[in-house]
């Protein structure tokens, strides 16, 4: 079959149009959107930053402590001088220390303790009423000590006395015993008299040395204190063997026959043997006049008393000397009992941990020899002996008076802790013996029977 030529053309021809306008109508059309997203400049990258600071309350400091401490007389004065160190070393706490007199010190420490109220952290006890308070469970058994002190330091005679059945209530400062001060000159020169070369050291050859002075000077040789519980126990009952309380601590025992004897030998020295005045202070008044002014030529204190004596007869420097106390029987163990004061913590106290530390720092060496140079009572702890101070040379009495008493102080036992009644009830019983108002055992057998019971 044949194509017709004419309509080829035409259809091309049209085609070739369509394909013009196509082409046009592209050339007309906005561009395509691109099908990838363009690149962008790198997002800048944020840095960690600190979380913001949460403001907060400061601290509190924490807040100071006071550690109150009780003492009497020189001891206070001992306290206010050591206390300046245990605060350095101590940074935040305070120590307030609250001086008194000995007479109203003893009834507000009796009276407060027992109270438990206002009690301080710690307090200074004397031996004449701290039996009381320890057996009325007022202070703290001092659980550190034995752990954290050493006790062999310490003179056996002063680290006891305050040991009740097994515990120990206080820590003890010095050695309170009884010595015969003497009228150097007069008993000297009745010791050339009878030949002797040295000091008695037993009753036999003091009476015989006392009835030389009291021929010599017609004087008595020595004061026997009337009613004086303290002068009997240290002078005569402890070194002629006796005690006032069993070894168990159940029951008082000074109605036995060495406290009989003990006690007929304290009004026999005045009443038989005429060579001691039984000085009763109602009637007598003060005995320093006396031995000051040559009437008496004698009279049992502790070494304390060596400063009373110096400043009651500062004229006399020379012509007094001092010496255990004789009573006694040659060889015997002992020359007396000992008391002291010691610093305890009562039961109710608001620090007692600080309080022990205050204890403890107050028995360095240092510190006690500083209670030496203040209070002139020689202190229990043996390691602060060493110390020059004791060396030097006493100036009213010619010797090296701290080292002696220090010496002296290892024949020295504890004394045992009666209840302030009882100690009143002895003396009560010396007063009767002495002035024959009863024999010494009835009068020690009264005594006995109205103590009350030991707890």
């Amino acid at each position: 079959m044949r194509i017709c030529t004419k309509s080829v053309r035409a259809w091309m021809q049209l085609l070739l149009s369509l394909f013009v306008v196509v082409a046009m109508l592209a050339a007309c059309a906005p561009a395509a959107e691109p099908t990838t997203a363009p690149e962008q400049p790198p997002a800048e990258v944020e840095q960690p930053t600190e979380p913001p600071a949460v403001e907060t309350e400061p601290a509190p400091a924490e807040e100071a402590k006071t550690v109150t401490v009780w003492g009497f007389v020189w001891t206070a004065d001992w306290l206010d001088a050591i206390a300046p160190q245990f605060e350095a070393e101590h940074p935040g706490v305070k120590v307030k220390v609250e001086r008194f007199e000995y007479d109203p010190y003893q009834d507000m420490v009796l009276t407060t303790l027992a109270s438990g109220e206002g009690v301080p952290d710690v307090v200074t006890l004397d031996p004449m009423w701290a039996g009381d308070l320890i057996r009325g469970e007022t202070v703290l058994p001092l659980d550190k000590a034995t752990t954290e002190l050493n006790v062999g330091d310490f003179v056996p005679g002063g680290w006891n006395l305050y040991a009740w059945q097994g515990v120990q209530y206080g820590v003890p400062l010095d050695l309170d015993f009884n010595l015969l001060f003497y009228r150097k000159d007069v008993y000297e020169a009745a010791m050339q008299t009878l030949g002797m070369t040295e000091f008695p050291t037993n009753t036999e050859d003091y009476l015989k040395l006392a009835d030389q002075v009291v021929k010599d000077t017609g004087k008595p040789a020595v004061i026997i204190y009337q009613g004086d519980y303290y002068a009997w126990y240290q002078s005569f009952l402890a070194p002629m063997g006796g005690n006032l309380i069993n070894e168990a601590g159940t029951e008082y025992i000074f109605n036995d026959a060495k406290g009989i004897e003990a006690l007929q030998l304290y009004a026999d020295v005045a009443n038989q043997y005429k060579v001691g005045k039984l000085w009763d202070f109602d009637t007598d008044g003060d005995p320093m006049v006396a031995l000051s002014g040559g009437d008496v030529m004698g009279v049992m204190h502790g070494s304390w008393f060596a400063t009373e004596i110096a400043s009651g007869a500062p004229d006399m420097a020379g012509q007094w000397a001092i010496a255990p106390v004789p009573w006694g029987a040659t060889g015997r163990p002992n020359d007396a009992a000992t008391g002291g004061a010691c610093l305890s913590i009562p039961a109710n106290a608001a620090e007692p941990d600080l309080a022990w530390e205050f204890i403890k720092f107050s028995m360095t060496p240092e510190n006690q020899v500083e209670y030496f140079k203040i209070v002139a009572g020689v202190p229990s702890l043996k390691t602060s002996w060493g110390d020059p101070a004791f060396d030097e040379v006493n100036e009213y009495f010619g010797i090296p008076l701290g080292r002696s008493v220090a010496d002296w102080s290892l024949r020295a036992v504890p004394m045992q802790l009666p209840s302030m009644e009882v100690s009143d009830l002895i003396g009560e019983a010396i007063t009767k013996a002495t002035l024959g108002e009863a024999t010494p055992q009835e009068a020690l057998d009264e005594a006995v029977n109205l103590a009350p019971p030991l707890e």
